[in-house]
């Protein structure tokens, strides 16, 4: 029955995500902009030019984050002279975004971390970083930050998207912009959002889960299959795993099986399969693999 179809091919949506972007130097590292306040739109709800027409649309997202950061600057006065010296003496400017991405599967491995340091050429100068610490002006500019469009896989990693899916700039550029007033915080503005509607102000990300053709198969030959066997038996539609103590352990072998088909590793995805088809073929070993923890 488990080789006639995928007992765990549903969507897999992101729940809960978060952005951070940190600078740091030789002397430290400052968190400039963090914001967890992130709405999660379902991609069939946006009016959008982007070509998805090779994946499953519940399995794509359009996460959209405020502008301004949830955090305040808090960062004293004495710090920020002495972290615009280090912009003086120390030319290895970093600076760092990461995502933190929240689902409910794989099991062990329900937030995905996102993490991409900016390319040199990509950076501002940091003589416009300084002037922003010392209060000349209020904004500086960061290049090809991250990917727009990057793709969540099912062993829990990000990846770039492997295709052109828009005409629009496929990475995210934008102004940071500190904000002075009785409290101080940062703001982060995407120079170019326009091309996607759904999105105020503010970051842009797209979380993908492609719905393989392997699937689409299995879901044909278990629906084939089981028109047979009502032909010829009278088998029992459903297989009694409800009267189980736990079956826990043996979901999480079900989804790992199809995370290593995803990823491509065949020999794990076969060691998987026959562990699973042994503890079905014993009954003490079913009994020993669901127990309650």
């Amino acid at each position: 029955m488990y080789s006639s179809g995928n007992p765990t091919n549903t969507a897999n949506p992101i729940n809960d995500a978060s952005f951070q972007l940190d600078i740091s130097t030789g002397g430290g590292r400052l968190t400039l902009y963090q914001t967890t306040l992130c709405e999660k739109l379902q991609w069939d709800n946006l009016n959008s030019d982007v070509n998805f027409d090779a994946y499953n649309k519940n399995d794509i997202q359009l996460i959209c984050c405020q502008a301004d950061a949830t955090i305040l600057w808090l960062v004293s006065d004495v710090v920020q002279r002495r972290f615009i010296e280090f912009l003086d003496w120390d030319m290895d400017m970093v600076i760092t975004s990461t995502w933190l991405l929240t689902r409910e599967r794989p099991k062990g491995k329900e937030v995905v971390k996102y993490e991409k340091p900016v390319d040199s050429k990509d950076l501002p100068e940091p003589s416009d970083v300084q002037k922003v610490f010392n209060g000349s002006t209020i904004s500086f500019r960061i290049y090809n930050l991250y990917p727009r469009y990057f793709r969540v896989t099912g062993s829990g990693e990000v990846r770039s998207f492997e295709q052109e899916v828009t005409s629009g700039p496929i990475s995210v550029s934008a102004d940071l912009v500190i904000n002075r007033a009785a409290s101080e915080w940062w703001s982060f503005h995407d120079l170019d959002s326009s091309h996607i509607r759904g999105c105020g102000e503010g970051i842009l990300g797209d979380t993908l889960s492609k719905f393989s053709i392997w699937g689409l198969y299995i879901t044909f030959v278990l629906a084939v299959g089981r028109f047979i066997r009502l032909q010829c038996s009278d088998l029992r539609m459903r297989i009694p795993f409800e009267n189980l103590p736990s079956c826990d352990r043996l979901i999480a072998i079900c989804e790992n099986i199809y995370a290593a088909r995803a990823e491509g590793e065949l020999g794990v995805e076969e060691v998987l399969y026959w562990t699973l088809v042994k503890i079905y073929r014993s009954p003490h070993m079913l009994l020993e693999y669901t127990k309650p923890d």
